[in-house]
């Protein structure tokens, strides 16, 4: 049973629709049964889900402290009905509710995983439920059987935080590279599409319109870079980002084309795929994805993020838009040899490190360790968090 606080839009809610899909789509003796449950309700990937034969349920709950209880009780009642050998939570608030539930429902913490997705977080621009849950978890996080995270980042960042687990595993992301490939007409089309100049270059970032995603950093990077006579235009993905307040010099060269469901048919179109985060990141999937497109990336040096990148892309430090936009510019004049080798090597670092069978496989073996089918695996995760 995973249950997450929604399924709008998020890396979070991503990665748990592409293993609960897979598993679903792919049956055999050791493959478990898939429920999904959304604390609120089907939100963006619900229907993947359910078109993928996943269970799912939604339980209504809206956000705010009156309709906390309610969530638990509803929650509990659905483990006692279902009895799942495993409970993996994503996200704080799921952490929080499934403990409680949990323990409600007599199935006890003993099967019970928190997935951690994050690493640095700026608390200050979040509610004061965030802070309050988080301190809550603090107190509780030697309850859970598993503390998963899916960067060393994250784990360090826990730590500090006061999280004692009984166990740590590492669960990095792992990526469909059937899915995301290489796509020469992607370019042709995403220019036709919205009307641009094939000649330009196209800069990208995948990201939600919100704080830690930065984008005031990204926006000044790209009119610096626009200043030294780089013809850039900047291709904005990601819920909300047509709303974002775009400086009145750069809007002619500004495309945000908010959520979109085809972002795997528009990344293989960038030259560069750019992360400009400035804190939150664990092991943000878009490096990966555009990885596995064969896009250079440029990411703020921020989570996981250069140990993802492994040389094949640039790291930069936060909130330096001199720095990102010096970088892009180096990507963007590199001779044609270097720049298809760099290609080549990132789309095979994905591969070789990085594939949605090796981060399956790990996913099976710590739930088939808290069912009790087999011994807990290692996961080789220090234990001091290095």
């Amino acid at each position: 049973m995973h249950i997450i606080n929604e399924l709008d839009a998020g890396g979070a809610e991503r990665v748990l629709t592409r293993i609960a899909c897979h598993n679903a789509q792919n049956p055999g003796p050791d493959i478990p049964r898939q429920i999904v449950v959304s604390l609120m309700d089907k939100g963006v990937y619900g229907p993947d889900l359910m078109a993928a034969g996943v269970e799912l349920h939604c339980l209504g709950m809206a956000s705010g402290i009156r309709d906390l209880p309610g969530a638990i009780i509803r929650l509990s009642r659905l483990m006692r009905r279902t009895q799942p050998d495993a409970i993996m939570s994503w996200l704080y608030h799921s952490d929080f509710i499934s403990t409680l539930a949990a323990i409600l429902s007599g199935r006890g913490t003993k099967r019970l995983v928190w997935n951690i997705r994050c690493a640095e977080m700026d608390l200050a621009q979040y509610g004061r439920s965030t802070r309050i849950v988080l301190g809550l978890l603090a107190k509780l996080s030697g309850r859970p059987a598993v503390i998963a995270a899916n960067s060393h980042a994250g784990q360090r960042h826990h730590i500090k935080c006061g999280y004692h687990p009984k166990r740590w595993a590492y669960l990095p992301n792992g990526f469909d590279t059937d899915e995301w490939h290489p796509d020469p007409g992607a370019r042709k089309r995403l220019c036709a599409e919205l009307g641009i100049e094939p000649a330009k270059h196209l800069i990208g970032m995948v990201a939600r319109k919100d704080p830690a995603k930065d984008h005031d950093t990204l926006f000044e990077a790209i009119r610096l870079l626009r200043a030294k006579t780089h013809d850039a235009h900047l291709i904005l993905i990601g819920h909300d980002t047509e709303s974002l307040a775009v400086p009145a010099e750069l809007a002619p060269h500004v495309s945000a084309l908010g959520l979109r469901r085809d972002v795997a048919k528009i990344v293989p179109a960038l030259d560069i795929a750019v992360l400009s985060s400035s804190f939150g990141e664990g092991f943000p999937n878009v490096i990966g994805e555009a990885m596995a497109c064969g896009v250079p990336a440029i990411g703020n040096d921020v989570g996981d993020v250069a140990e993802i990148l492994g040389g094949t892309g640039k790291t930069v430090p936060l909130r330096a838009p001199d720095k990102l936009a010096n970088a892009i510019e180096e990507l963007l004049t590199e001779d044609r040899d270097s720049r298809t080798c760099r290609k080549t090597a990132a789309r095979k670092r994905i591969i070789d490190h990085y594939s949605l069978t090796a981060m399956n496989d790990r996913y099976l073996a710590l739930w088939n360790g808290l069912a009790g089918n087999r011994a807990m695996p290692d996961f080789n995760f220090p234990k001091d968090g290095n």
